[in-house]
């Protein structure tokens, strides 16, 4: 039995992480800690598993084979797409390095072009943005970056709709956003207009947070569960919510 994923008995969780960045023993510590059982648990990863650390190239080679048997879903971060920019030759090595590719780089660096076609493949074929309907949250958007606000697409009844402005904002420019941290600077009429719910990743909560904690962000209209893997000397953590049980888990 792998060790990582232990016996027990319970119903099925949903759990999710973001932003691991490379963090490969604390996400093992992790699946540990919430005793993530592949028979039993689903897992979805909102972006951002590679870059700053090295083990990210690992992490996904852990998750494929969990995917393909539908326990884990892997959204689109903008490390992902950075990766993958390198790949198709539209971005250069010192750029992601300053991106926090270097880790990353020197593994693919070393694959060959059918490993690098592969790569390529997966990362591409991510989905930018999974829909749930969530106990506590009803109709939930997870996605990496949150919503970009020059691209709202509005409902008959003046609400935003979550997912139509996604749509668009990809459509304009993948890369814009994927990057924007809209969502936490947005004024508070449009975020009650939002039709959906939001669990994102991508902004560090050590840097939105008054107190500088790792905690996740939870707002009456997103939550944000980027503790900051990858910041550890900023006292950033990998973070991990169970759906289920409304708990959050912190390595």
């Amino acid at each position: 039995m792998n060790s990582l994923c232990l016996y027990k008995e319970e119903s099925t969780m949903l759990y999710l992480m973001s932003d691991i960045h490379g963090e490969l023993k604390a996400f093992k510590r992790m699946l540990k800690k919430i005793n993530f059982h592949t028979k039993e648990d689903q897992l979805i990863v909102i972006g951002d598993i590679v870059d700053r650390d090295p083990g990210g190239i690992e992490i996904i080679n852990m998750l494929k084979p969990w995917i393909k048997e539908g326990i884990a879903t892997v959204c689109m971060g903008n490390h992902e797409l950075f990766t993958s920019m390198w790949l198709r030759g539209k971005l250069s090595d010192r750029r992601w390095m300053a991106f926090g590719g270097e880790e990353t780089l020197k593994i693919i660096k070393n694959f060959n072009f059918d490993q690098k076609k592969e790569f390529l493949n997966f990362l591409e074929n991510l989905p930018i943005y999974i829909e749930k309907d969530l106990p506590n949250f009803g109709k939930t958007v997870i996605t990496h970056s949150g919503i970009d606000c020059d691209h709202y697409v509005y409902n008959e009844d003046g609400t935003i709709n979550v997912t139509k402005s996604i749509e668009k904002a990809v459509e304009k420019d993948l890369y814009d956003f994927l990057v924007s941290n809209d969502i936490h600077y947005i004024p508070s009429g449009d975020l009650k207009k939002l039709d959906r719910y939001m669990i994102i990743g991508h902004t560090p909560t050590i840097r939105m947070n008054e107190d500088r904690s790792c905690k996740i962000i939870r707002t009456p209209y997103y939550m944000d569960i980027d503790s900051g893997s990858g910041y550890r000397k900023d006292g950033g953590r990998l973070s991990c919510y169970c759906v289920d049980r409304d708990e959050e888990y912190y390595v």
